[in-house]
């Protein structure tokens, strides 16, 4: 599909999901099953370090009902960045806010993009996520995202929105949430990644205790 055919069909996509949202701005608000700010502090061989709390004004910003954001480091000093971010409903002006947008307003520019599959243990099934190297100035990190719509891994964008209006038309229901992984780039930009498979390895199947299926 040609890129302009691309960008219609995200665009009509996104104005039939801001379309629905409008519609459905009294829809269910789904709690979360438990707080993230009790996210386990030690996941396989990484221990919890410092915790980031937004400001008013960021909060403002995302209208997100919960989330942790926090640095887990290793034995060998290797540090990385978990966030959550959970919206019991989506309406207009509290919506999912992608990486895409957030990181360039950072001042972090793609480098590469990329999905990956992660092969989680039994008895999950592998997921596939969005896989960023991004960099700003001389410094490079790895980024691992995908949105977790009500029990589903989804990467894209597009994909997540289209799940969220089916799931508002079928269960009267927006609640959502996405998860990044980032990491400064130590070694190479392969070993990074793959530490950072190991790390949702470890951290993914404690999701399902927080985010409502």
């Amino acid at each position: 599909m040609r890129q302009a055919a691309r960008v219609s069909v995200s665009l009509a996509i996104l104005l039939g999901a801001l379309l629905v949202l409008q519609l459905r701005s009294t829809g269910e608000a789904v709690p979360i099953r438990k707080p993230l700010d009790s996210f386990p502090a030690t996941l396989g061989e990484w221990q919890a370090r410092r915790g980031t709390i937004f400001s008013v004004g960021i909060l403002d910003k995302l209208k997100l009902t919960d989330y942790v954001m926090r640095d887990y480091g290793d034995e060998r000093g290797r540090s990385l960045n978990l966030y959550i971010g959970y919206w019991d409903t989506q309406r207009k002006g509290a919506v999912i806010h992608s990486p895409k947008n957030c990181l360039p307003g950072a001042g972090w520019e793609p480098v590469e993009s990329s999905f990956v599959t992660i092969p989680l243990p039994p008895p999950h099934p592998p997921i596939i996520v969005n896989r960023y190297l991004i960099q700003k100035d001389r410094d490079q990190q790895v980024v691992l995202y995908w949105y977790q719509s009500q029990g589903q891994v989804i990467a894209g964008e597009v994909p997540a929105r289209i799940a969220m209006v089916k799931s508002a038309l079928v269960r009267n229901r927006t609640d959502g949430a996405i998860v990044r992984v980032m990491s400064p780039v130590y070694g190479s930009a392969r070993e990074t990644s793959e530490r950072l498979v190991a790390y949702v390895q470890a951290m993914y199947p404690v999701l399902g205790d927080y985010l409502p299926d």
